[in-house]
């Protein structure tokens, strides 16, 4: 399993990553849940999840 920290690039909302190489994996995109940019685009090798941490920048988000 694989742990690390991950910011969105348009509002600043702060994510832990989760990382595990064991079925079933997934394929997609994570969208940030406050703006809706992507964050990060799965090829379908690992499960993948997300957890917000940091609240996003509301200044960020109404722009």
């Amino acid at each position: 399993m694989k742990k690390n920290d991950v910011t969105c690039s348009a509002c600043g909302a702060g994510f832990r990553r989760l990382e595990l190489t064991t079925p079933p994996a997934n394929q997609g995109e994570y969208r940030c849940p406050a703006c809706d940019e992507v964050v990060e685009t799965f090829d379908g090798s690992a499960f993948i999840a997300y957890r917000m941490t940091i609240q996003p920048s509301m200044k960020a988000v109404r722009a």
